[in-house]
């Protein structure tokens, strides 16, 4: 990627969207995407469709869910501390001894999420594991209101650091899921833009509320009515300890796009992207799904009469936490694949 690819992917993973609340990142990749593909629409619940090469007979939908996972203040108690619920799926363990930003209407209020020190614990509390109601927010309140005076009810939080990068071309960021998938979806629809005479109509999607449901997506798919769809995402990698690769197969930062092979993923659209890489002489991975991908291809699959789906991932590894990591190559090689198969297929499924 180039350094103005790079800026804009930091912009892209370093702003705070937790599912529902995603208009900030939405904002910069409408400002990005547009330079290059103009007629970009929003729909009542903030999902973005970019459309390239109009009014062809086929079309294809490419999509990446704009939203990260978070939290949400639900009390705040008379000492001033704030306790909250999660924002998609969070193992509350991990959370304790973390920095988190408050996002309110006037701005981001820092706390600290709070852990008795272990001076303080009995043996049984340190080993008692955390739920989510043990987890609160210090954001220096004397009371209940003077925290009134900074956060309401109702604000998201996001916890952990922003982007940072490692050796060997790997890079660690708070939400590579799925600030990637709309990152490539924009990259992708930069290359396609490029290509004289393209035979099929691209609808890139910046997707919301993937986290809480998996539902977002499904708008646009009715809305546009594609042939085809390939949703881009984050897969968890199994190459770290403590992963059975009997039970979750191998899939390795570094060794290219994972390509999901299965059940509710179309098995002719899966071969044309694999004959795609192979065109590129470019390595890839599979993985398999066993009657739900959990993307947003699922909602998608059923939309209208249905759509005929794929799936291309990243691996990354210590999905929804604040250290997520993956290789930036991955990233650039999920590209030139995703833009070799919409070039030259002919989407007839």
């Amino acid at each position: 990627m180039t350094n103005e690819q790079k800026q804009f992917l930091v912009n892209l993973v370093n702003t705070p969207a937790p599912s529902g609340f995603e208009e900030p990142v939405q904002k910069i990749w409408k400002e990005e995407v547009e330079k290059f593909c103009p007629d970009i629409s929003k729909d009542v619940h903030g999902n973005l469709t970019a459309v390239l090469n109009g009014g062809m007979e086929r079309s294809i939908m490419i999509v990446g869910h704009s939203d990260e996972v978070g939290l949400i203040i639900n009390y705040i108690n008379d000492d001033g501390f704030i306790f909250v619920r999660p924002i998609g799926g969070i193992d509350p363990t991990i959370l304790a001894s973390h920095r988190a930003k408050i996002l309110t209407k006037k701005g981001p209020v820092p706390a600290a999420i709070g852990r008795t020190s272990l001076h303080l614990l009995t043996a049984a509390q340190r080993d008692k594991k955390l739920e989510m109601h043990d987890v609160w927010l210090d954001i220096g309140a004397k009371n209940r209101k003077d925290a009134e005076k900074y956060v309401s009810i109702g604000d998201p939080v996001i916890f952990g650091g922003e982007y940072e990068e490692m050796t060997n071309g790997m890079a660690i960021s708070r939400c590579w899921d799925n600030r990637i998938g709309i990152y490539i979806v924009a990259e992708t629809l930069r290359k396609l833009s490029k290509i004289k005479n393209l035979k099929n109509t691209v609808y890139g999607v910046s997707s919301v509320q993937e986290e809480t449901g998996v539902w977002g997506a499904g708008n646009p798919a009715y809305n546009f009515k594609p042939n085809a769809a390939i949703a881009i995402d984050v897969i968890p990698s199994s190459d770290q300890p403590e992963i059975p690769k009997e039970r979750f197969g191998v899939t390795k930062l570094g060794l290219g796009p994972v390509i999901t092979r299965g059940v509710r993923t179309n098995n002719k659209l899966a071969d044309e992207l694999i004959e795609a890489s192979k065109r590129k002489k470019m390595k890839i991975q599979i993985d398999v799904d066993f009657g739900h991908t959990w993307t947003d291809a699922d909602p998608i699959s059923q939309s209208r009469g249905g759509v005929a789906i794929g799936v291309v991932s990243v691996a990354t590894r210590y999905l929804h936490s604040s250290v997520e990591t993956l290789s930036l190559n991955d990233i650039d090689l999920t590209v030139d694949l995703l833009a070799e198969f919409v070039s030259k297929s002919k989407l007839e499924y």
